[in-house]
């Protein structure tokens, strides 16, 4: 658990402070206190961020804490698997966007190369965010499996424009050099 408390101004430092401990997989228990899983390596992230906060002319405590009751420990980590299945919903949606985007540019026939790149750029994004939400999953949140499916047919709907981008192109450049031979 990490107590801290930090000045009111700049606000700044306190959402410096909130984006560090989120990226981590932080629970908000209350406002300035903070539950990771007991884990060394969250450890060394509280001290770290105990430095950053007293750098910044705040106050932290990190404490190791065990619940009394099978029912609260439950709790917590229903808590930690309800805030992760709150990222694997953002990122569903985010799934059902890039198929929108590619169905877009398939029904406007935007083959271009330009168009790939920018959907791999968004696949990649899609990739590299999926990692990190399973990096903070740390007690199974149910939609962990429905976002890796959803992952994987954004991959094979991507596998599939890019297909039909390299086609388009190669038919093109066929034609192109058929009316210059015909010159």
């Amino acid at each position: 658990m990490l107590l801290y408390n930090l000045p009111a101004q700049p606000s700044t430092q306190r959402v410096y402070v909130w984006r560090k401990l989120k990226k981590c997989g932080a629970l908000f228990w209350q406002t300035s206190v903070c539950l990771l899983p007991s884990h060394p390596g969250f450890r060394e992230q509280f001290e770290r961020l105990k430095q950053d906060i007293a750098e910044r002319h705040g106050e932290a405590k990190i404490s190791t804490i065990q619940f009394p009751e099978p029912s609260e420990q439950k709790a917590v980590e229903n808590r930690f698997r309800q805030q992760t299945d709150e990222e694997y919903q953002e990122f569903l949606g985010r799934c059902r966007d890039f198929h929108d985007e590619l169905a877009k540019e398939h029904k406007a026939s935007h083959y271009t190369f330009a168009e790939l790149d920018e959907n791999e750029v968004e696949l990649e994004k899609l990739r590299s965010w999926l990692s990190k939400i399973q990096g903070r999953d740390f007690f199974h949140a149910a939609l962990k499996n429905k976002a890796r499916q959803a992952l994987a047919a954004c991959e094979k709907d991507f596998a599939k424009f890019s297909n039909t981008v390299a086609k388009t192109n190669e038919r093109n450049l066929q034609n192109t050099n058929r009316k210059l031979k015909g010159r």
